[in-house]
């Protein structure tokens, strides 16, 4: 059976505010269960639309960092190397933590 996920996604609004919008997609189990219930041309147009978005999504950072919009960073080589490594130093840290029952910053900061 699809499941429903129900989550938020959040936009900053003219004046500044962070505006959140709650909503909810269907996910499924199997290529099966989808053509079940979807059917084979509900499929072809799901699929069609997440190529579109996809495709626009990186086409349209791109154009935003050739024209100097982005508010993304472009990182040398280096700068990458050096962040994904200190994003293991915290997955390791995180996975530590986790194993000794710390789950809240509270916990943390009571040692």
């Amino acid at each position: 059976m699809a499941k429903i996920i129900k989550t938020t996604c959040s936009y900053k609004a003219p004046n500044g505010q962070e505006v959140i919008v709650p909503f909810e997609y269907n996910t499924y189990e199997s290529v099966q269960e989808a053509v079940a219930i979807l059917g084979e041309a509900g499929i072809v147009t799901e699929l069609n639309r997440m190529s579109k978005v996809d495709a626009g999504n990186g086409e349209r950072e791109k154009a935003k960092v050739a024209n100097g919009h982005s508010t993304r960073v472009k990182q040398t080589e280096e700068q990458k190397a050096e962040a994904k490594a200190k994003r293991l130093v915290e997955k390791d840290m995180l996975a530590r933590l986790r194993a000794k029952g710390i789950t809240s910053v509270e916990q943390l900061s009571q040692l």
